[in-house]
């Protein structure tokens, strides 16, 4: 067996990329890889040679949502063993395609109300079809930079017409981002912590950028009213573990403010099964599900869904349910059990 893992070695990797994991597991277990950079000429004909092939690309990187999904696709076509899979991300920082998906098989969610004209758009606000306040998300982008609360059909309107004449860009804020994680750091060991990454964020930054503005549609979700959190909750095979998140004061948003807790009870039975059978539904090797727990029913909804999340965060839950909901205490080192997935 022989596995290639993908990046460019001339660039610096994100420390939370899992390419850093794969090879460190490789290495443990005396499994023969290679290092491929995926932006070649005749990258594929060099993949062909390999039985399994790995790459975290990014959604904040231009070249990598350019050509990756493109690259990965041939090879699964072509009977190779690629993370992620055809299933895991064609929908992949698509907001809008994860909706189309979760409703396809009933998955819990927010009722969603997507326009592709001002015209449409003002037909619905005149005919009273959503209820305020209403969020407002942008097809791309991650961590809450593309997430906004509209409070009336004023702000509503306003919105629309951005939308559909001058749009929004999905790059993430560096002052949202600073300001996020200066809220959020408890003690100045964190802070400290977290101003070291500043450099890998202004990369991400940078390469965001070259995005196209996004216009042309308006997505919205119904506000689920929920008590200060929500929950990263991953399905790998037969494991499901979690990261809970912290809303901050005077926030709507979790997502992206880096305040964590590990309180198994917050994740329900109701949220392990709905997990598993969306995933095994939809086919997913990997999922990382955005749930929010509704406050006035108590029920867990999917909010949105990403095959890439920060594996070192869920180590620190120190341990995953099964499909019967119980809990066992061995981290849930996800890059290493997509390999463990492939092999088998």
């Amino acid at each position: 067996m022989k596995i290639a893992i993908l990046y460019d070695v001339n660039e610096r990797l994100h420390t939370t990329n899992w390419s850093l994991a794969w090879e460190e597991y490789c290495k443990k277990n005396n499994i023969a890889y290679q290092i491929v950079n995926p932006y070649k000429i005749e990258v594929v004909k060099t993949l062909l040679k390999f039985d399994i092939i790995l790459w975290h690309y990014s959604n904040y990187s231009f070249k990598d949502m350019l050509m990756a999904k493109n690259v990965l696709n041939t090879l699964e076509d072509r009977g190779k063993k690629v993370f992620p899979s055809f299933k895991d991300a064609w929908h992949f920082d698509d907001k809008l395609a994860e909706t189309y998906l979760l409703e396809s098989v009933e998955a819990p969610m927010p009722k969603s109300f997507y326009y592709y004209s001002l015209t449409e758009l003002d037909k619905a606000i005149n005919d009273k079809k959503m209820s305020f306040p209403i969020i407002a998300k942008l097809r791309g982008g991650s961590g809450s930079h593309n997430v906004k609360k509209i409070d009336s059909v004023e702000e509503l309107r306003k919105y629309g017409k951005q939308m559909f004449t001058s749009g929004l860009s999905s790059a993430p804020s560096l002052m949202y981002k600073a300001s996020s994680n200066i809220k959020s750091s408890k003690n100045l060991k964190i802070f400290i912590k977290r101003a070291k990454r500043i450099p890998e964020f202004l990369r991400s930054l940078s390469n965001a950028k070259k995005f196209n503005i996004e216009r042309g549609y308006v997505y919205l979700q119904e506000f689920i009213p929920n008590d200060g959190y929500d929950l990263k909750v991953v399905v790998v095979g037969d494991k499901l573990s979690f990261i809970g998140r912290n809303i901050r004061e005077g926030e709507y948003r979790a997502s992206g403010g880096g305040s964590l807790f590990y309180e198994r009870e917050k994740v329900t039975k109701e949220v392990i099964d709905s997990a598993f059978k969306t995933s095994d539904e939809l086919g997913f090797k990997c999922m990382g599900y955005d749930y929010v727990v509704n406050s006035k029913t108590g029920k867990g909804i999917i909010i949105e869904i990403s095959y890439g999340f920060s594996h070192q965060a869920l180590l620190d839950a120190n341990g995953y349910f099964d499909r019967n909901g119980k809990w066992h205490e061995e981290p849930l080192n996800v890059p290493y059990e997509i390999i463990e997935n492939l092999k088998a």
